[in-house]
């Protein structure tokens, strides 16, 4: 059962009011990809599974679902669909299955870190209902922090609402990962890894499409979002597929706290989320290459793949604690080749403590 508030004194039951707490998953996916090679991908892993475990930790103290997803339903399905091998496509239909078990679910790649244990994903859900934003279906993070306009974004974290919109998101996302023209969706001469062929231009298109599809009226844009090439067989716009123009045309902003949330249009359906050298910031910074050093301070959290060692001291102690305090972990099950992770709640002694 979810935790309950009670507001008011407690001797005072007349005045007392409970609030439930939202139900909120946090899912992490991870898929063998042919982007790398066997030796390249238990290399990268096994410097990620300090990340994992930071995850659950966070998960953990705040009595949230962690789940971490490895089942194959995209990747390997199809083998014209090229890109689909690549394995992060398989978060759609992860998020597909989690998503009606709960109000909201937070999505993060591998390397997504959070670094602000004491703030919880509800605060970010309050400080849309203290400000009148009241109809928050998806929230997600800048890559420029300093843009005051929507902007394409890295999908290293999504945090989406179960209802309508949010299942809408994913059909459509879903949809673009199928291939939008008869060729699929970006051309390729080597059919070999290249950030376009990924998930993320479809994230970005999902995100454009169902706004179109719940708000047809909020824009004079072109009839589809992603329009095809009759002569190449494929989608005839860039990658970014106008999206920064698209979202300034129907007047959305960019913000989710304070001074930057009172800018935002009330009914405003998706939220930028902008970090800021103050203590309520964004979902996350990405520091993998924009190195915003500025914002690291006050970040709730980071896309960043470096290994723990090179993790800020705090995060280090946080992390030391979460394994030797809470038995957190995260490793290789060798008989199944299949990630474990898991907090037992009590302290793990064969990890020796952190020390500064």
């Amino acid at each position: 059962m979810p935790a309950l508030y009670t507001t008011g004194s407690p001797s005072d039951s007349t005045t007392a009011t409970t609030t439930t707490r939202p139900r909120i998953g946090i899912l992490a996916s991870y898929i063998e990809s042919n982007m790398w090679s066997p030796r390249e991908r238990d290399i990268k892993l096994q410097a990620l599974f300090d990340q994992i475990t930071n995850r659950q930790c966070y998960a953990h103290l705040w009595n949230y679902d962690f789940i971490l997803n490895q089942t194959r339903e995209l990747s390997g399905s199809n083998s014209t669909k090229w890109w689909l091998e690549y394995g992060a496509w398989d978060r759609i239909p992860h998020l597909q299955a989690a998503l009606p078990k709960y109000d909201w679910v937070l999505y993060g790649d591998l390397d997504y870190i959070i670094k602000d244990y004491s703030r919880p994903l509800d605060s970010f859900i309050k400080e849309f209902e203290m400000h009148g934003v009241n109809n928050v279906q998806v929230l997600i993070p800048v890559d420029d922090n300093e843009a005051d306009i929507p902007r394409s974004f890295s999908s290293f974290a999504i945090m989406i609402k179960n209802g309508p919109f949010g299942k809408k998101l994913l059909e459509n996302w879903r949809t673009f990962a199928a291939g939008m023209c008869p060729n699929g969706n970006f051309e390729s001469k080597t059919k070999s890894y290249e950030w376009h062929h990924c998930d993320q231009p479809g994230l970005w298109y999902a995100l454009m499409q169902t706004h179109k599809d719940f708000y047809p009226n909020d824009t004079h844009h072109r009839p589809n979002i992603a329009q095809c090439n009759e002569d190449t067989g494929y989608i005839q716009d860039d990658y970014w597929l106008g999206f920064r123009e698209y979202f300034t045309k129907v007047g959305y902003k960019v913000g989710n706290y304070g001074e930057h949330l009172s800018r935002v249009p009330k009914d405003q359906a998706i939220i930028w989320s902008k970090s800021s050298n103050q203590s309520m910031s964004g979902l996350g910074v990405n520091r993998n290459w924009s190195f915003e050093d500025k914002y690291r301070e006050h970040a709730f959290a980071f896309h960043w793949n470096k290994p723990s060692s090179q993790w800020d001291p705090d995060m280090q102690r946080t992390l030391a604690v979460c394994k030797e305090i809470h038995g957190c972990f995260a490793r290789w099950n060798n008989e199944t080749l299949k990630i474990e992770s898991g907090c037992s709640g009590m302290p793990n002694s064969s990890i020796l403590p952190y020390k500064c």
